[in-house]
C-alpha cells in the first residue's frame, strides 16, 4: 500500500484522509498498516509515529515531519521540548505532552480547518479537496489567497479521521478583513523560514525587548508597558477572529497575557509569540512611514507585496510605478487584483462596471464585445480578466470544451451524411477538425472514423508477355553483335532493369536462351 501523492501544502493528516477514502479495506486496518494501531488517534497538525508513516511514502520521515505538520512550529517556540517534538519515533502522547497543548491556559477545542474557495480549486485542478497544511496553524482563521474565514469542522471522533473526511465544497464562503488577511500571510512565511533556521528562547526574548525599545514599548528604566501593549495587542486580535477566541485576549487589560509571554519562565502558545511578531512588525512598519513613505526599509516578499504597502501608503500610481521600476500598466493590475483604490481620472472602471465584465467573461464573451459594449478599451477588459483569480483558466477550459464540442459534431455529420467515405476525405474537407481532434481527442477521433482499408497490392508487369519479347530481342542482339555480349552487357543494352540478373527467375524462355548461348550455365542459381 502507498499513500497518495503529496499535493501542494497538503498536510500528512490530509494524505491519511485521502488514503481512507480510496482503499478498499476497512479504516481499522488502514490504520493498522499506516501507523501500526488501528485506534490510533491522528492529530490534524502533530501527527507522531511519522517513522512508520514513511514507510509507505517517497519521501523521508525529516521531510514529512518538516513540510507536511506543524511540528517545527512549536519545536521553534519550544526549544526546551524540541528534541521530543522532532523525534520522528515518538508517539502521540509524547507529542502532546511535548507540545504543552494541555498546560496551556488558553486552549480551543481541536478542529480541522479549511477555506471553501481553496477546496474548490483543488476539486479543480487536482480532483479532490484537501487539508492545508498553512490553514490548520492555531489562531489562523483566515485564508491568505481567497481572503476567507475559514470554516471549522470540530473533532469529536477518538480517532479524527474516517472515510470520505475532506472538505465540503458546497460551503460558501464568508470574506475576512485586511488585517487577518495580513496576519496569514506573515505566519506563512513564518512557517517557510522555520525549515532553514532554529533559535533559543532567550534568543526570542531578546529580538521581542530589542524591537518593543525601538517602538517605544518599554519605560526608561526597561520595563514594559503593559497597559500600552495590552490595549493595542487586544485591539488587534479583535480583527484577526469572525467571533470571540479562546487564544486572543480576554479584555484589553489583560495584562497576564502579555507579562507571561515576555517573561520567558514558562512555555506559551505559539499563537501568542505569531501574534506579538506580528505585532511588533506592524508598529515598526507604521512608525518608518510616518517618517518617510518613500523610504519603506521593510524587503517585501515580492514585487506585488512592496507595491501593495505603497499603493495603501497613498503614493500615486507614478511614484509607485518609479519606485519599484514597473510600469504603470503592472501597477495598476497589482490595485484590481487587490482591491486597492487608485485615483484615476476619468473613473469608467468601477466596482459594479469590474464585477458586470467578469460576470459576462465568465459566460465566455469575447473581450472585443465586452470593450464595445461597456466603451472601455480592450486592454482594460484584458486586464480585468487577468486580474480576477481563475478566470484566465476558466475562460481556456471553457474555449477548450467548445472546440471539442464543435468538432465532434462537424466529424459525426459529415460520417452521417457520407456513410461510404474514406479518412483521408474526412481529413481533406475538415482539416481543422480532424488534426485538433487527432492531437486532443485522438482515442475518441478513431472509435468514430471509419476502419482503415489494407492497401492491396497489385502485381502489374506480365511477365509471361515480357518474356516473350526479350527472348526476340536478345536473339537480335546475340546474332547482329561482332564480339560475344555477357548476361550483363546484355542487361545493360535492355536498360539496366535487372530483368537478366535479379529477375531471371521470371523469365523462364530468356533464361533458357541464355543457356543455350552458354551465358547463364544450367547449374546456376540466383
Amino acid at each position: 500500500m502507498q499513500l497518495p501523492k503529496v499535493l501542494p501544502d497538503e498536510s500528512l493528516f490530509s494524505r491519511i484522509c485521502r488514503q481512507l477514502a480510496i482503499s478498499e479495506l476497512p479504516s481499522v486496518q488502514t490504520l493498522k498498516q499506516v501507523v501500526g494501531d488501528g485506534r490510533a488517534a491522528i492529530h490534524p497538525y502533530l501527527t507522531s509515529n511519522i517513522h512508520i508513516i514513511a514507510q509507505f511514502t517517497d519521501e523521508s520521515s525529516e521531510e514529512l515531519l518538516l513540510s507536511q505538520t506543524l511540528r517545527p512550529l512549536f519545536a521553534h517556540y519550544l526549544p526546551q521540548y524540541s528534541t521530543v517534538i522532532e523525534d520522528v519515533t515518538a508517539g502521540s502522547n509524547d507529542i502532546i505532552r511535548a507540545s504543552q497543548l494541555s498546560t496551556f491556559r488558553d486552549k480551543e477545542r481541536l478542529s480541522v480547518k479549511y477555506c471553501p474557495l481553496c477546496a474548490k480549486e483543488d476539486v479543480y485542478n487536482f480532483g479532490v479537496a484537501y487539508w492545508h497544511l498553512i490553514h490548520q496553524v492555531p489562531g489562523v482563521e483566515a485564508c491568505s489567497e481567497h481572503r476567507t474565514w475559514l470554516v471549522h469542522n470540530e473533532l469529536l471522533d477518538r480517532n479524527h479521521v474516517s472515510s470520505h473526511f475532506l472538505p465540503d465544497t458546497r460551503r460558501k464562503p464568508t470574506y475576512c478583513n485586511k488585517r487577518a488577511r495580513e496576519f496569514s500571510l506573515s505566519v506563512s512565511s513564518k512557517i517557510n523560514s522555520l525549515k532553514l533556521r532554529k533559535t533559543s528562547s532567550n534568543a526570542l526574548l531578546s529580538a521581542y525587548l530589542k524591537k518593543l525599545s525601538i517602538n517605544d514599548g518599554l519605560t526608561e528604566g526597561g520595563r514594559v508597558k503593559r497597559k500600552k501593549i495590552a490595549k493595542e495587542l487586544f485591539e488587534l486580535s479583535e480583527e484577526l477572529f469572525p467571533s470571540q477566541s479562546v487564544l486572543s485576549l480576554r479584555s484589553s487589560v489583560d495584562f497576564r497575557f502579555v507579562s507571561s509571554l515576555l517573561s520567558g519562565q514558562n512555555p506559551q502558545h505559539p499563537f501568542k509569540y505569531l501574534l506579538l511578531e506580528f505585532y511588533l512588525f506592524r508598529c515598526q512598519l507604521k512608525d518608518k512611514l510616518e517618517t518617510s513613505i518613500l523610504n519603506v526599509k521593510r524587503v517585501p516578499i515580492n514585487k506585488e507585496e512592496q507595491c501593495c504597502d505603497l499603493l495603501n501608503s497613498g503614493l500615486s500610481m507614478a511614484a509607485v510605478s518609479r519606485e519599484i521600476n514597473k510600469s504603470r500598466c503592472y501597477v495598476k493590475s497589482i490595485a484590481l487584483k487587490n482591491d486597492i483604490p487608485v485615483n484615476l481620472r476619468p473613473k469608467k472602471i468601477t466596482k459594479s462596471l469590474k464585477a458586470s465584465v467578469v460576470k459576462l467573461a465568465k459566460k465566455g464573451f469575447h473581450r472585443k464585445v465586452l470593450a464595445k459594449l461597456y466603451g472601455i478599451s480592450t486592454g482594460s477588459v484584458e486586464l480585468i480578466i487577468s486580474t480576477t483569480t481563475g478566470l484566465v483558466e476558466w475562460r481556456k477550459r471553457c474555449k477548450t470544451e467548445s472546440l471539442r464540442r464543435r468538432y465532434r459534431c462537424q466529424i459525426m455529420r459529415f460520417i452521417l451524411s457520407n456513410p461510404n467515405v474514406y479518412r483521408q476525405e474526412i481529413n481533406n474537407a475538415l482539416d481543422a477538425a480532424f488534426h485538433w481532434l487527432y492531437i486532443h481527442e485522438r482515442d475518441w477521433l478513431e472509435s468514430v472514423l471509419p476502419v482503415a482499408i489494407q492497401a492491396e497490392h497489385v502485381d502489374r508487369v506480365d511477365w509471361y508477355q515480357r518474356d516473350n519479347e526479350l527472348v526476340d530481342v536478345i536473339g537480335e542482339l546475340l546474332l547482329s553483335s561482332s564480339f560475344k555480349l555477357s548476361r550483363t552487357e546484355l542487361d545493360r543494352l535492355l536498360g539496366g532493369h535487372g530483368w537478366l540478373t535479379s529477375k531471371i527467375e521470371k523469365l523462364p524462355k530468356t533464361k533458357a536462351l541464355l543457356q543455350s548461348h552458354g551465358l547463364f550455365p544450367a547449374n546456376a542459381r540466383m
